[in-house]
């Protein structure tokens, strides 16, 4: 029924136009009245400065807009000239012929409107936090990996797993919907994607039923840089970096007429150290030291990799709009890693050194192509239909060879393992809002996916004669198949100061694991309802409270569920689990948003409640060996406190900060050894922000997390510094930024596990967080007025 439905939308043709008023004239260059071609004429609303209509001069230098009957002032920019602005157009009936406008490269002086362009680097609303990237100069060339580990309330820990306010149940998209730039799975596709593409970064941490239920933490939405100014537009970067970063990257536009294509680029090679140590006991029933050994890595990671996206947007009228966009994402990884292992009796004295050497080759590469329809109406341009079609496909393959030698053993080891994946993954989706007055609206949706995904993981080891032989314990493939079927429906309406929304999602999900030589399934069918509900009170008008409640899930992370993932370090293996089930989380939220007279102040108060938590778990086994499992565990109740404070301290200095304070009580038991803890902690970051000159910035930034507790143990604190400075070049047109990121290498994890058989101290580095960026960025054509002084 979803795709029947879906597919009945996509026929419906609804194209209507309305009527406007034609502004145009022609534009010649001030020294020679000749003409210019592909200037950009932007017409402003005169009552609040938003953006009514764009056009780009045809090579004659003619050009012609429409607009609705009103008040106008226009503003024409070409790079190299000086902007013109016509100030006053008073819009009627009849079509406005502006005459012949001159252009001068040399400051000529016409009656302007003052204008200010500045974004704060953080924008806080009660729903959500815009981070908009290009105001941090720490995260300047880096990839989106650094810059999300940025972002306040957000942590990306060394292994590339994202949190939200602690919780690990956070959904990330790009440009609202999942994305082959991020594919499932992929740890590393945050660290492959540049930086410079990224236009800002939302956090929302209570999402109501408009958004899809998955994701319990919230909802990370990472906004891509575009751009629909008429003419040709956009910015270029290119980066340097140590340890070895080296990229360039660029993001276009080119509007004329009915069509906007644009296009993003990025291309980066990297290489960064990483590794760590490891002590690890066992010990027997009576709590006697059994053995012991200790371990170190030493490994080197990185290789070369980018993005490529074409799109296009098709304004059929002024109503309807049709976007298409093609995205291609490839890679290609060499990584080297070396485990030492010494091994001890009971009493401590040397037994073996054994040394593993790895080596991985690793491909991807993914393929996604999207179209989407929207139709505004004319009664209101907040009426609105949407429908989108989105087809992703992802195939990965990584190859190891490991030579394993030691003093115990004449012959070295060799073995080799292979890790293929492929994924498709198809998205329907529309949506309908209909506002009724003012003050009344109504919306609703449908949306399913149809994912599929194949693993085949093996491991082979050669005998003594050399022939290589599969190792049965690590030789199954996975196929999974995950269809959800979704609907909403939201009502809001606002009386007075008071503003009420509620809505409520229902999703039919149909999940299957099957290990097909182990010939084992699990199938889960479930259908669940996920409420949302939000209420607004304007105290003043520069005081807001928020109320909000939603119930959401998160499934278990698709590499969770795979029965294998690497051999590297066969004696602390991760495996999955294809048994796990979702967690399902109850959160309320409360909000109070003051503006201040040079900043802002956000207060929240949450509470989570969620069932089936999925921990992992470091289980010992009777050889030595451990291995980290997942699990659904129990129940956890969270509380958590979180402040938000940003202000102008004087008019070239500025402050902002994000403290978050929770506990949280986990209970639950796995094979009947209970695992309940608890949890209290916080973790804060500051920024600081100088305007040094003119055209000199200056920033300091300072991120910590507390330690804490964890089902087997306590993780350790970590803390950074980063610094950066940016200076304007070539008229403003440019930013050549320099930063340093972990200034002092502490980014480190580091846990303890404390068990009656079995104890651990690790700090292990995914990659070394240590680094310093030189970023070059060109802006074309990109300065746009955005406020009338």
């Amino acid at each position: 029924m979803p795709r029947l439905f879906l597919a009945a939308l996509f026929l419906l043709p609804i194209l209507l136009t309305a009527q406007a008023v034609p502004v145009s004239g022609t534009l010649v260059q001030d020294a020679d009245e000749q003409p210019l071609g592909f200037a950009t004429a932007v017409a402003y609303r005169q009552s609040d400065s938003t953006m009514a209509a764009n056009a780009t001069t045809a090579n004659d230098g003619t050009f012609s807009l429409n607009v609705e009957p009103g008040a106008y002032y226009l503003v024409i920019e070409f790079l190299g000239y000086d902007d013109l602005t016509v100030p006053a157009i008073n819009a009627a009936d009849e079509a406005i012929d502006l005459g012949t406008l001159r252009m001068g490269q040399s400051g000529v002086a016409l009656e302007t409107v003052e204008v200010t362009t500045e974004r704060s680097q953080m924008v806080m609303k009660l729903d959500k936090r815009v981070f908009n990237v290009g105001k941090d100069l720490t995260g300047a060339g880096n990839n989106a990996a650094d810059i999300l580990n940025n972002v306040p309330s957000v942590n990306v820990d060394p292994e590339g797993n994202v949190s939200l306010r602690g919780s690990n149940g956070v959904r990330i998209l790009v440009d609202g919907k999942p994305s082959a730039m991020l594919s499932s799975g992929d740890l590393d596709a945050l660290r492959r994607m540049q930086g410079d593409i990224i236009e800002s970064v939302e956090v929302i941490t209570n999402p109501s039923a408009r958004y899809e239920a998955e994701g319990e933490a919230g909802i990370i939405n990472i906004i891509l840089k575009k751009n629909q100014q008429r003419g040709i537009n956009g910015s270029f970067g290119a980066t340097l970096g140590y340890p070895e970063n080296f990229g360039a990257s660029y993001s276009l536009n080119f509007r004329r007429n009915q069509f906007n294509l644009f296009s993003n680029f990025g291309i980066a090679y990297q290489r960064s150290p990483g590794g760590g140590s490891n002590e690890q006991r066992f010990f027997d029933d009576d709590g006697s030291l059994l053995a012991s050994y200790e371990s170190e890595t030493d490994q080197d990671r990185g290789g070369i990799g980018g993005n490529f996206q074409l799109g296009t947007d098709w304004f059929i009228n002024d109503h309807n709009q049709l976007t298409g966009s093609l995205l291609y994402r490839r890679s290609e990884d060499n990584n080297y890693a070396t485990v030492t292992y010494r091994d001890f009796d009971e009493v401590r004295n040397p037994i073996a050194t054994t040394i593993r050497d790895t080596e991985e080759e690793s491909g991807n590469q993914n393929l996604e192509s999207s179209l989407a329809y929207k139709r505004t109406f004319p009664d209101n341009d907040e009426h609105v239909w949407t429908v989108d079609a989105q087809y992703i496909l992802d195939d990965d393959l990584e190859l190891s060879d490991i030579t394993q030698s030691a003093t115990d053993r004449n012959e070295p080891l060799l073995q080799r393992a292979s890790n293929t994946e492929y994924e498709t993954n198809l998205l329907l989706q529309s949506d309908y809002i209909h506002p009724f007055n003012d003050s009344l609206k109504v919306e609703g949706g449908v949306r399913t996916t149809f994912r599929t995904v194949k693993n085949a993981y093996q491991v082979e080891e050669a005998d003594d004669a050399g022939n290589y032989l599969i190792v049965s314990d690590f030789d199954d493939e996975l196929e999974y198949n995950e269809n959800i079927a979704a609907a909403y429906l939201i009502g809001s309406a606002e009386f007075g100061r008071l503003g009420i929304q509620a809505g409520l999602r229902g999703e039919l999900s149909d999940v299957t694991a099957t290990l097909l030589r182990a010939e084992t399934t699990n199938e889960q069918n479930y259908f669940n309802l996920f409420p949302s509900a939000s209420l607004s009170y304007q105290l003043s008008e520069v005081n807001q409270v928020q109320l909000s409640y939603s119930r959401r899930l998160s499934r278990p992370y698709f590499r969770l569920l795979l029965p294998f993932s690497n051999f590297n370090n066969p004696r602390n293996n991760s495996v999955g689990n294809p048994t796990l089930r979702p967690e399902y989380t109850d959160s309320y939220e409360a909000g109070l948003l003051r503006y201040l007279p040079e900043g802002s102040f956000l207060a929240s108060v949450y509470y989570r409640y969620t069932t089936g938590v999925i921990e992992r778990l470091v289980l010992p086994a009777d050889d030595g060996t451990t291995i980290r499992y997942p699990v659904n565990l129990g129940n956890r109740n969270a509380y958590g406190v979180e402040l938000n404070f940003n202000y102008d301290l004087t008019d070239w200095w500025k402050f902002t900060s994000d403290v978050n304070f929770y506990t949280a009580e986990v209970e639950g038991a796995y094979q009947e050894t209970s695992y309940a803890y608890d949890i209290t902690s916080w973790s804060g970051r500051g920024a600081s922000v100088l305007d040094l000159t003119d055209r000199l910035q200056g920033q300091v930034t300072f991120n910590y997390n507390a330690p804490q507790n964890t089902p087997q143990g306590r993780q350790l604190s970590t803390y950074a510094l980063d610094v950066g400075a940016s200076l304007d070049v070539f008229r403003g047109k440019g930013t050549l930024t320099l930063s340093g990121r972990d200034l002092f290498n502490t980014r480190i994890e580091r846990t303890i596990i404390n068990q009656p058989d079995y104890e651990s101290v690790s700090d292990f580095q995914w990659r070394q967080s240590r680094q310093v960026v030189l970023n070059l960025v060109y802006r074309l054509n990109q300065d746009k007025p955005a406020a009338v002084q």
